[in-house]
């Protein structure tokens, strides 16, 4: 797994280059690159910005600082965006993170949650986590811990923790958690690689670990989810409908939108177009994200139109 991840970070970096090179960024917005007792990200807000809900931006695999289009876009609609770092991406960007997914302290996002809480743009009591992939498991792993976010928007999420994605030279015996706490590794699934086998395969061959299923049910918040049925990274549709399922059985009393769609990617967070299959450059290698272009298209607008109108009711 630790080689397909990385070549989808790879190629999520060089084909988002490509495509956010061509889209003017939004007029207004002010960026504030953030580099505070440990914390890195970067800051999207308004000029006139005060008390705003406020949303924590989260990469997936590619790791590094996440789009300044999207959090620009986000901020240019009301909303402050702390477009946030906690690994560096393929070109070892930036600086003040980890190498690797590999044991992140999550005590690293409490100390933004808290820090983000005390800027003069932020409402305290709304902010919002939201993140794609692996990023979307760890906005509902912080918010099952963290009874202060006040709401989570997640993108090809998971219902479950998952291992961390060590460099590529490194033995698969060597696996470790992506997650600790109090200096202790969170449970984790391990995938089953195979490279005979398409990567879907690699999570839907796993049964579940009781120990490492996200307590969704701790969220104190309401809860969005976007997914696709056609989505070939892991079974993103499936884990969204055993949250929503367990937020229903656990009595949640928090509104749940599970919205999918059945031709789209793995990659649906953000505005304008998205990435359905990429060639790497320089390989043989590709990657198939699932979907056509049509459909993710169509997919991504509504989902971020959804996304707006989430946060709009936070």
């Amino acid at each position: 797994m630790r080689i397909v991840h990385r070549l989808i970070a790879v190629s999520v970096v060089i084909l988002w280059a490509t495509l956010t090179s061509k889209v003017a960024f939004a007029s207004g917005v002010e960026r504030l690159a953030v580099q505070e007792n440990g914390i890195v990200g970067q800051l999207h807000f308004m000029p006139d910005a005060r008390d705003k809900t406020t949303v924590i931006l989260l990469n997936g695999s590619d790791g590094g600082i996440p789009s300044a289009r999207d959090a620009d876009d986000l901020a240019e609609a009301g909303y402050t965006v702390l477009a946030l770092a906690y690994f560096q991406n393929w070109q070892g960007q930036p600086s003040g993170v980890p190498a690797t997914l590999n044991e992140i302290p999550l005590e690293y996002f409490f100390k933004v949650i808290d820090w983000l809480k005390r800027q003069p743009q932020v409402d305290e009591n709304r902010v919002v986590m939201m993140g794609q992939s692996r990023g979307a498991e760890l906005a509902l792993l912080l918010a099952s811990i963290r009874s202060d976010i006040a709401g989570v928007v997640a993108f090809s999420p998971s219902s479950r923790i998952w291992n961390g994605i060590p460099p590529v030279a490194t033995p698969a015996s060597a696996v470790r958690a992506a997650w600790t706490l109090d200096g202790k590794p969170l449970a984790y699934q391990v995938s089953v690689a195979d490279n005979s086998a398409p990567m879907l395969e690699w999570f839907e061959r796993v049964l579940p670990v009781e120990a490492a299923r996200i307590r969704v049910e701790r969220i104190n918040g309401p809860v969005l989810l976007v997914s696709s049925r056609a989505d070939k990274i892991w079974p993103a549709a499936s884990y969204a409908d055993e949250i929503a399922k367990r937020l229903a059985e656990r009595g949640s009393v928090y509104t749940v939108q599970n919205l999918q769609f059945d031709d789209a990617s793995h990659l649906l967070m953000g505005t304008g177009p998205g990435i359905t299959k990429f060639d790497i450059p320089g390989t043989t290698r590709s990657v198939d994200f699932g979907g056509t272009t049509e459909g993710n298209t169509r997919a991504r607008s509504e989902a971020w139109a959804a996304t707006k109108q989430f946060l709009a009711a936070i």
